[in-house]
């Protein structure tokens, strides 16, 4: 039998470990306050929608939905795929942060593993219930005002209830084996960053393409058959002129019970089976190979001295060990996927694509070997600042360590996609010389405003793995001023940029203000041409200043 107490303290422990790291991080914060605003304004707008769709269908009204069945295989329709999103959910997230007991010398040691399980388990719960409660007691609330059919509204507990449950267990079933496949089994482990890199940019891609929509086209009516989409007829039981099935309302309910009961059977086995299993290690086979690759670097960078040669490999092992701390450079990515989306439509590569690619070569380069060199020490710093090397070593060994890598990356990357655009063969040539230019270039950049404003301590940045990544403010302070030397490029080479500028500036002043401003194309050229020249002396800047501060960096 399940220890009751233990239960209710493991719960109670899991739910307030999620909210201390929440309210660790000021973004975290930030981002849910934003999101609860949102959740609150479309919960708001919903219920008014259903609150007219409740009276419509209580007055006769309501006209032939474009749903085959009617209201009520529609909602059974939702409720399916809300199973479905919600399994699919809590698989990740178990296989993500939940698969794993924190501090399991001691939780495992005072609990039983079901009842770790369960306490798990019912946490998770009060975490899903803490974000839908409100908007849906908001938007079937609507409903059942203006249907006049307060039954609705009393069902919604259980049907919350009725869909969530076996969705978590079942999910947490799921998790646990795509946990154990990704930390104890060798040859998925030893891959899982890239891994798990596919999967984020499948699962983005899905969400700023078109992939979720086509999905739920394809889902939507096989769901309707499932017998948790029963739910939908126990919402409508009391709803007027609905022909809502009893019979169906009850078999959701016995399944729900079903799948939990078994649901956590399994649950436990899986979790005892996992938990008291050895993780994957690095094995020799691993380690051959990587001193193999990091000597072929060293032949490439024989011509430089043996310090400089140092830092170059310690900062490759680096980021080989702690891939993680570069899932950031995978955000700009999703801006891309409009020109993807015009590339399959079309068959052609848009002109720009060639230009934005190289910039993103560059950023990526620099974000990953130069934007925090001191933080990315960490412990070692002391030993770094003691040792026989110079400033001048230490700044061209990060440099030479993005653009060793940078400049085939930006070749590969670059030349295949500007050539295979509409542009001329001599812009296509230009667009792969910048891109490897600026392999060298926004390194210099970056080390200077990474040496200013440095990042020690690590921060949580994918589930509960934690990375020293660089600070926000030396993200932010070298994306904008790469974006802005690269914007200002675009408007001194090109007409039809500053003509674009201009008009949009014009447009938008006119449109806040009663002022006309009449801004001429050809004044931003001068303009441009100073910020691009500020923006070529930057990088020897930046050099200078990462030299020195380094020589004369001291630990507080």
């Amino acid at each position: 039998m399940i220890d009751h107490g233990h239960v209710r303290r493991i719960a109670r422990m899991e739910f307030r470990r999620t909210l201390r790291k929440l309210g660790d991080s000021t973004v975290q914060v930030v981002a849910l306050a934003f999101a609860g605003l949102m959740f609150s304004t479309i919960s708001l707008g919903a219920a008014s929608l259903f609150a007219i769709l409740g009276r419509d269908l209580r007055t006769g009204s309501l006209g032939d939905l474009p749903i085959e069945g009617g209201l009520v295989a529609g909602v059974r329709g939702a409720v399916g795929l809300a199973v479905l999103g919600l399994l699919a959910l809590a698989t990740f997230r178990t296989i993500a942060q939940r698969g794993s007991v924190d501090e399991p010398e001691t939780v495992l040691l005072a609990a039983r593993v079901r009842d770790v399980v369960a306490g798990i388990l019912v946490a998770e719960t009060v975490n899903y219930l803490a974000w839908l409660t409100v908007p849906l007691a908001f938007t079937v609330g609507g409903f059942a005002y203006g249907a006049r059919a307060p039954l609705v509204l009393l069902a919604l507990p259980v049907v919350l209830l009725g869909v969530l449950l076996p969705a978590i267990w079942l999910g947490f079933c799921l998790g646990l084996v795509g946990r154990h496949l990704v930390t104890r089994y060798e040859p998925i482990a030893r891959n899982r960053t890239a891994i798990g890199l596919l999967a984020f940019l499948v699962y983005m891609g899905l969400v700023f393409g078109n992939g979720f929509a086509v999905l739920t086209e394809l889902l939507f009516e096989p769901l309707q058959s499932t017998p948790l989409s029963g739910y939908g007829d126990l919402l409508l039981l009391g709803a007027p002129n609905v022909d809502a099935s009893p019979l169906r309302a009850g078999g959701a309910v016995a399944t729900t019970v079903a799948v939990v009961l078994v649901g956590h059977l399994l649950a436990v086995r899986l979790a005892n089976y996992h938990w008291f299993s050895d993780p994957a290690t690095e094995t020799e086979h691993e380690r051959v190979e990587t001193d193999s690759g990091l000597a072929l670097g060293d032949r490439l960078l024989a011509v430089v001295d043996r310090p400089t040669r140092s830092v170059v490999r310690v900062a490759w092992t680096r980021t080989r060990r702690a891939p993680i701390k570069l899932i950031y450079a995978v955000y700009p990515l999703f801006f891309l996927i409009s020109d993807v989306q015009t590339i399959v439509r079309t068959g052609t590569i848009p002109s720009h694509l060639p230009w934005l690619l190289g910039l993103y070569v560059a950023w990526t380069v620099a974000l990953a070997f130069a934007l925090n060199p001191l933080g990315d020490d960490g412990p070692a710093l002391e030993a770094t600042l003691t040792a026989p090397i110079s400033g001048r070593q230490y700044v061209v060994g990060h440099v030479l360590a993005g653009a060793v890598v940078g400049i085939p990356a930006a070749v590969l990357v670059v030349a295949p996609v500007a050539f295979l655009s509409p542009l001329p063969p001599a812009e296509a040539a230009a667009a792969v010389g910048v891109a490897v230019l600026g392999t060298l270039l926004t390194p210099l950049l970056a080390i200077g405003v990474g040496m200013t404003f440095p990042r020690f301590g690590s921060v949580q940045v994918a589930g509960n793995k934690q990375a020293v990544v660089p600070s926000k403010t030396a993200l932010a302070t070298f994306s904008v001023a790469l974006v802005t030397i690269a914007g200002n490029v675009a408007l001194a080479t090109d007409a039809g940029t500053r003509q674009l500028l201009a008009a949009l500036a014009n447009g938008l002043v006119g449109f806040l203000t009663p002022w006309t401003l009449g801004l001429d194309p050809a004044w931003l050229l001068p303009v441009s041409g100073v910020v691009v020249a500020a923006g070529l002396a930057a990088p020897l800047l930046s050099y200078v200043y990462a030299v020195d501060r380094f020589e004369r960096f001291t630990l507080s």
